[in-house]
């Protein structure tokens, strides 16, 4: 099997996903750093055992710029401009007319996603072997990789945030905010940057977590973002929902055949073919309006997030 992700030498820059062990036994390395793949069928654990191994990625050198010509895109751009210049003469209220304009363009003539029409849990009957750790939220540090995305960008006023743990809860961290629906908002996200991972080995991903509040938290529908290179430069991404109970954590699983092969952009489905999963670039989460139980406060509580097989 080939490798997926390489370990370059110590004066390359490169970055580290953090090194985890199930907790029952320390890794023989004494802290080197070092690069796995997956095992071979003879050296895996038995079904269903958690074995969390090392994810170490090379920043490799920049790709060249690709000129992707789409249909109308010197429209686009020219009244996205002018609409900037005019919705600041409007005053506060300038994103939401400027989304009002975005609505118009050639791109959102499609029908927006209904939050009914999609499929929940589609990893739901997945299993593993194997579980490839990106980060084991249990610090601000590693909290801090997510970076905030709220609807704020088109004159929203919801609110979201990877909160670090707390010394009431120090092994995990909490994505939580509240969806409000004023100014046509309502979405909230968080997400978390990968240097175009190639997880073309990997089955799909996984995350573990837990609702934070039963009533409130296990009626919501929570997505999970990916994203590539293509949809980080056409600002589009992948979804792909799931529910959790608040009384135990769960592993929920993401495989690539089946939760990502639909893109999206603003909502609105996009032609293209499936996640390129040889050149992964973001994983985030994300809370959406659709139904009413979607409004208002939320909270999940995040302890992993990372590959398996």
């Amino acid at each position: 099997m080939p490798t997926i992700l390489t370990t370059r030498a110590i004066h390359s820059p490169t970055i580290f996903f953090s090194a985890q062990n199930d907790g029952k036994e320390r890794n023989g390395n004494n802290g080197r750093r070092q690069s796995l793949k997956p095992s071979s069928s003879n050296d895996r654990s038995s079904k269903g055992q958690q074995r969390y191994q090392q994810i170490s990625t090379s920043i490799g050198k920049p790709t060249k710029d690709i000129v992707i010509a789409r249909e109308n895109i010197g429209t686009t751009v020219s009244l996205t401009a002018a609409a900037f210049g005019i919705g600041y003469f409007l005053g506060s209220n300038q994103n939401a007319w400027l989304t009002q304009i975005l609505n118009k363009l050639p791109f959102s003539r499609n029908k927006p996603v209904d939050m009914a029409e999609v499929v929940v849990n589609e990893g739901a009957k997945e299993t593993y072997a194997e579980l490839f750790l990106i980060d084991k939220l249990d610090s601000a540090t590693k909290a801090s990789k997510f970076r905030v995305v709220n609807d704020t960008v088109m004159g929203g006023v919801s609110s979201s945030a990877m909160m670090p743990p707390s010394p009431n809860s120090p092994a995990y961290s909490q994505f939580a905010g509240v969806i409000r629906l004023e100014n046509n908002g309502g979405f909230a996200s968080v997400r978390r940057a990968l240097p175009n991972v190639d997880a073309s080995d990997y089955k799909g991903v996984y995350l573990k977590c837990k609702a934070v509040m039963k009533e409130r938290d296990e009626a919501k529908q929570f997505l999970l973002l990916a994203k590539d290179a293509e949809c980080s430069r056409n600002f589009a991404n992948f979804k792909s929902a799931f529910t959790v109970r608040a009384d135990e954590w769960e592993v929920k699983l993401f495989p690539f055949e089946k939760c990502f092969k639909k893109g999206e952009r603003m909502g609105r489905p996009i032609e293209r073919g499936p996640l390129n999963v040889k050149d992964m670039t973001e994983l985030g989460l994300m809370v959406l309006r659709g139904e009413e139980a979607q409004a208002g406060k939320f909270a999940l509580d995040v302890q992993e997030l990372g590959f398996y097989i």
